[in-house]
């Protein structure tokens, strides 16, 4: 198994990575032009909602949408599935159209909500509260038309993969990243930061747009289809809220952090947002990589009641997870500055300053921790999703938001908005440990002994390369932003070769069929272009 997966996640990562390269430029671009300040604090809280609703409305659709859909396609019902498609995009369209409407209503109250730790908080003044509320409920209001183009967005991904088709819908996020960094040459100088907001529905309309020919090609019609009263629509109805509910619980997350920071001074929210989005670097090129591929073994293996073997690859997956994340740990631990300033500094000629670096690498540091747990999260997660068993996932994601909030409250008073970036990684902690406690008593221990020495090994490289990171940062300085950057840049990799360097002499075999595989794919491409 262990080949095909690798196999299999080098595909992903590739996919994956152009979203999340092209993603982090405009991020980059949006701490270039505003800097970490009160204005990008009201950005970022009016883009949790749009971001909360793209995280789960696509997935949610696709669980809930494509066994029926697969279903009648295999079942040689096509005209069936056709109309089906049409029903469900009528239906999708008209429900996220109503959120949109009363989100634009209410649009002041839920900026209110999330913002009521202000009013205990001493760290910001009450006229530059009331100008940041002013501005995020401005800027909600530009971005609410995002539900619908997500919905939409949600529909055609369930659709094009039920066709085995899932290099267009990756493509999307990255048209819809292509489209938010074109609004700064575009808007941002005649509106300024509105111009982001509206560049950030566009986004998601032309994400939408661009899977449109694809669904074309296999006869799909976007005319309306108001027959919603048959049985298969009933099927889908009784999956929506149980899905849509078990979805929207795991991204909580999402509303805890702006919430928490808002009222711990300027920058804080905008700080933890640009953390956020260097942490999610490495969850979306290489977890989803490998416990995708993964899933198929597991549910075959459950449903054979081959569990020795489905303990296996549980296990295999955790190796995979641990060589992959700990190194990129210890990086965020030793450096973060550095990874902060490699990102988003420019020097005098940009709005991140020195203060914005120092709040976003605390931020990126404490939030580290966590990265692990959230990885293996991810990954006992489908575990329990291929023994059909949704029930303890929601518990779980459940008893790990309230543990995020509590130790986030407890940490602040200690370490300011550093509490709630360690909250959310004793969060994803106590949400891991719950998930295997229950595999545990589900399938027996799946922890093997060849994951406890992966990770002695791992442990081991890991701190050699820790090690050389600091020294060549704490003792080494070097003139000029972009030659800083350079050197930053060819210090990572020569940590990155060191770490495998490390593993190989101590006999990982993961290792090896990591490197293989990647060599692999390097030669064929340098082959192709002879």
């Amino acid at each position: 198994m262990a080949q095909t997966v690798v196999r299999s996640a080098m595909i992903i990562i590739a996919v994956t990575l152009l979203g999340r390269v092209v993603g982090l430029f405009r991020e980059i671009l949006l701490a270039d032009q505003f800097g970490a300040d009160w204005v990008t604090d009201a950005y970022g809280l009016a883009y949790t909602i749009p971001s909360t609703i793209f995280l789960f409305v696509p997935g949610a659709l696709n669980a809930i949408f494509v066994p029926s859909l697969k279903a009648m396609m295999v079942r040689g019902e096509e005209a069936e599935a056709r109309a089906l498609f049409r029903k469900m995009l009528t239906v999708t369209t008209v429900i996220y159209f109503i959120i949109m409407i009363a989100g634009l209503m209410f649009s002041r109250q839920i900026i209110e909500a999330l913002t009521f730790m202000q009013h205990a908080s001493s760290a910001i003044e009450p006229g530059q509260r009331a100008k940041q509320i002013e501005l995020a409920v401005k800027l909600l209001q530009l971005m609410w038309p995002s539900a619908v183009f997500i919905a939409l967005l949600g529909v055609f991904q369930a659709t094009l993969n039920a066709h085995q088709q899932f290099f267009i819908p990756n493509v999307s996020t990255v048209v819809n990243s292509l489209v938010i960094c074109a609004a700064y040459p575009l808007l941002v100088p005649a509106y300024g930061i509105s111009g982001v907001a509206i560049g950030t529905s566009l986004g998601f309309l032309f994400a939408a747009l661009s899977m449109i020919p694809s669904l074309r090609k296999q006869n799909y019609s976007l005319v309306p289809d108001w027959r919603f009263n048959t049985d298969e629509m009933k099927k889908i109805g009784e999956r929506f809220i149980p899905i849509m509910f078990g979805s929207l619980i795991t991204q909580v997350y999402s509303f805890i952090q702006p919430v928490l920071s808002a009222g711990l001074g300027e920058g804080t929210v905008a700080a933890l947002r640009f953390a956020n989005n260097i942490y999610q670097l490495p969850m979306g090129i290489f977890v989803a990589a490998f416990t995708l591929p993964i899933y198929p073994y597991l549910v075959e293996y459950y449903t054979k009641g081959e569990i020795g073997r489905m303990k296996q690859s549980v296990s295999e997956g955790m190796q995979y997870l641990f060589i992959l994340m700990l190194p990129v740990i210890t990086a965020m631990v030793v450096i973060p500055d550095r990874l902060v300033s490699l990102l988003y500094y420019r020097g005098g000629s940009g709005e991140f300053t020195g203060e914005a670096i120092h709040l976003t690498a605390v931020a990126l540091l404490y939030m580290s921790l966590g990265l692990f747990f959230l990885a293996a999260r991810d990954l006992l997660t489908r575990a329990c999703y291929a023994m059909e068993n949704t029930k303890v996932t929601v518990i779980a994601a459940m008893v790990g938001i309230v543990v995020n909030i509590v130790s986030s409250l407890l940490f602040i008073p200690y370490i300011g908005h550093g509490g709630v970036a360690l909250g959310t990684s004793v969060g994803s902690l106590a949400n891991m440990l719950l998930l295997a406690l229950f595999l545990r008593r589900t399938i027996g221990p799946f922890m093997l002994r060849s994951f406890w020495l992966t990770a002695l090994k791992t442990l081991i490289a890991s701190a050699i390369m820790g090690t050389v990171l600091y020294t060549a940062t704490a003792f080494v300085t070097i003139p000029g932003v972009m030659l800083e950057k350079l050197y930053i840049i060819i210090l990572i990799g020569i940590g990155a070769g060191l770490f495998f360097v490390v593993l190989i002499v101590l006999r990982e075999p993961l290792a090896l069929q990591i490197i293989e595989r990647f060599a692999g794919k390097l030669l064929k491409r340098r082959r192709g272009t002879k």
